[in-house]
């Protein structure tokens, strides 16, 4: 695992320009670093030694010296790849995963990518032409920003920091504010910056003579679904998951499990213990609200599989928390639950280097609720205007200011589309809100069209459109971000094996019956779960990875609100419409819960100081 930068063009970086970009990412790879310059070419790589550590140096070249790279991530196939290569009559000079990427390059040119399966953010110069191509994972695990000058120069970078240094001159991409008002997230290409984009995932972005070309290398399949018997669809199933985490236990450094107590990790965890000669690690937090603490359904996972267990209760101060986040975070990010993953891997890497975890689950096998709600609230379309009055009577009544009262009570009103309707859903802020909160200047539905005119493409199945919008938009957008920030910016590195592409690429493929039955989201994982554990320790209501948000906002965080978003600063600014914020704040105050307003503009505002101002 690394972070990567450099440069081709007239304006490549220099050897000062590229030590400075490396300190700004060096969490990523605290271990070692290199660079590698030439005329108009510039590579640096920071480097956290985990697999092949004594062979594994950056930037790596081959015999010729005339390819270099320089690479983020993991190919969990590099060794079986590296046989592939000898039996062509191939020789690798050494065991590293780089050796075989250049080998594979030089052996089949770009078509090498569809024989990876790993993480990846990759950057091979060939000196043949003097052409630069910057590869990204299937998923987007692994980041890779990209800016060109007007002299055509190409810059790239793990994060967006390291660009900044060599984009000073940047503007800000206004549409953005109301992106990550309503979203939480920025999504592929763009960032905050007009001059600042990334490389889509399962992408490659060629550069030639100044001018640079993007290709699509993968996609998954949903229009093919598999006949298959339930019971042989369950036993393939955990058999690609079986070897999807045996992939992923290749490390030289402490490896463990980031275990939750719910499916998905639970599964990753199971056969951890079943592969694995030593006791696997498990780490999982917890807050003393217990409506945000699974850290006992964890330790009850754990002590059925007798993992060493590591739990932490937490009483954070929240404001110097999100503090800390917000220069963390280099893009606005207003997804709350990048907290607990901030902490938790945190926690884990006072011992470890690696650890495997259960994203993905939800996307892959369609466990979020959302795939049955929002059909359904939107064949209740005529009817939503009234259940919205009643709805509104009774939780003033007697229902309280809950949190689900308030999400249902954003979908009690008439969409125009199944689009719109999930979008709505996965909205923080609403659009009629975002009309009010947002000054006309800042106020832009860009992102929200694009959102509805991808879901709408083709002639998928509801269900299908639902998981390929999560695919393209929250998957990589959002998840994906949330854990390579929060897991980098420790040093530590996370594996998927739920976004496995054998496993993706299969969980596609399987109908919706098994994956939804009756009201039971995410079936067959479930069974697969059931399967290595009793299912009294897993069937429970899915809680999310979550923080006392609401009353953090009112408790911990209430000076730092109320300072940073009706201060001068804040003001002058010009992002919100002031008499509208000091209003949700009020509100908010007195009881009602108003926290997915106040968070994203408070994310906002906190990212604004730290990288604008």
């Amino acid at each position: 695992m690394c972070g990567i930068t450099g440069g081709i063009g007239p304006s490549a970086p220099q050897q000062l320009l590229l030590d400075a970009q490396l300190k700004s990412i060096e969490h990523r790879g605290p271990d070692d670093s290199g660079t590698y310059l030439d005329n108009g070419v510039g590579l640096g790589m920071c480097r956290l030694a985990i697999v092949e550590i004594a062979a594994g140096k950056q930037p790596a070249t081959d015999a010729a010296e005339q390819i270099h790279i320089v690479w983020n991530g993991e190919i969990y196939n590099y060794r079986e790849l590296r046989a592939e290569l000898a039996g062509r009559g191939v020789h690798c000079r050494d065991s590293s995963e780089s050796e075989v990427v250049i080998n594979l390059y030089l052996e089949f040119g770009l078509d090498f990518i569809n024989k990876l399966n790993g993480m990846f953010a990759i950057a091979i110069h060939d000196a043949r032409d003097n052409s630069l191509h910057l590869i990204r994972d299937r998923m987007g695990k692994k980041p890779l920003w990209i800016s060109q000058l007007y002299d055509g120069t190409l810059f790239f970078a793990s994060e967006v920091r390291a660009l900044m240094l060599a984009r000073p001159n940047r503007t800000l991409r206004t549409e953005m504010i109301a992106e990550v008002m309503q979203y939480g997230y920025i999504n592929s290409p763009n960032s905050a910056f007009n001059e600042i984009n990334q490389v889509p995932p399962a992408s490659v972005t060629s550069w030639r003579d100044g001018k640079t070309t993007s290709s699509t290398y993968w996609t998954p399949d949903f229009d093919t679904k598999i006949d298959i018997s339930y019971e042989d669809a369950l036993e393939v199933t955990k058999e690609l998951i079986e070897a999807a985490v045996s992939r992923r236990l290749i490390s030289e450094r402490p490896l463990g499990s980031f275990l939750s107590g719910g499916y998905d990790s639970t599964v990753v965890t199971a056969y951890m213990a079943k592969l694995m000669k030593e006791k696997v690690q498990t780490y999982s937090i917890g807050f003393h609200s217990a409506a945000f603490n699974e850290a006992h359904h964890a330790k009850q996972v754990a002590n059925y599989l007798g993992t060493n267990h590591h739990e932490e209760i937490l009483s954070p101060d929240p404001a110097l928390v999100i503090e800390k986040i917000s220069h963390v975070l280099d893009q606005p990010f207003a997804d709350s639950s990048i907290v607990p993953t901030y902490l938790l891997a945190k926690f884990a890497r006072e011992n470890l280097i690696v650890a495997l975890g259960g994203d993905g689950g939800d996307e892959v096998f369609g466990g979020y609720d959302r795939y049955l709600a929002t059909p359904v609230m939107q064949k209740l379309n005529p009817f939503l205007g009234f259940a919205h009055k009643g709805l509104k009577f009774a939780g003033r009544q007697s229902l309280g200011n809950s949190r689900k009262i308030n999400r249902v009570g954003s979908q009690l009103s008439s969409k125009n589309s199944l689009a719109s309707r999930y979008s709505s859903i996965l909205s923080l802020t609403q659009p009629h809100e975002l009309n009010s909160l947002l000054n006309p200047n800042f106020y832009s539905n860009r992102s929200e069209t694009s959102f509805v005119n991808h879901f709408e493409q083709g002639n998928l199945t509801s269900f299908d459109r639902m998981i390929r919008s999560d695919f393209s938009a929250y998957l990589p957008g959002d998840l994906l971000v949330k854990v390579d920030i929060a897991t980098m910016a420790n040093s530590l590195e996370l594996r998927s094996p739920l976004l496995d592409v054998n496993v993706v690429e299969w969980g596609v493929s399987l109908p919706r019956k098994y994956k939804i039955k009756g009201l039971e989201t995410k079936h067959i994982l479930k069974d697969v779960a059931r399967s290595l554990v009793p299912a009294e320790l897993i069937d429970r209501p899915k809680m999310g990875f979550g923080i006392p948000r609401a009353e953090w906002l009112r408790t911990g965080m209430k000076e730092m609100v109320i300072d940073t978003l009706t201060d001068t600063t804040a003001k002058q600014r010009g992002w919100f419409n002031s008499t509208e914020v000091r209003k949700v704040i009020d509100i908010h105050m007195a009881g009602e819960d108003k926290d997915s307003l106040l968070w994203p503009m408070l994310m906002l505002e906190l990212w604004a100081r730290t990288w604008l101002d």
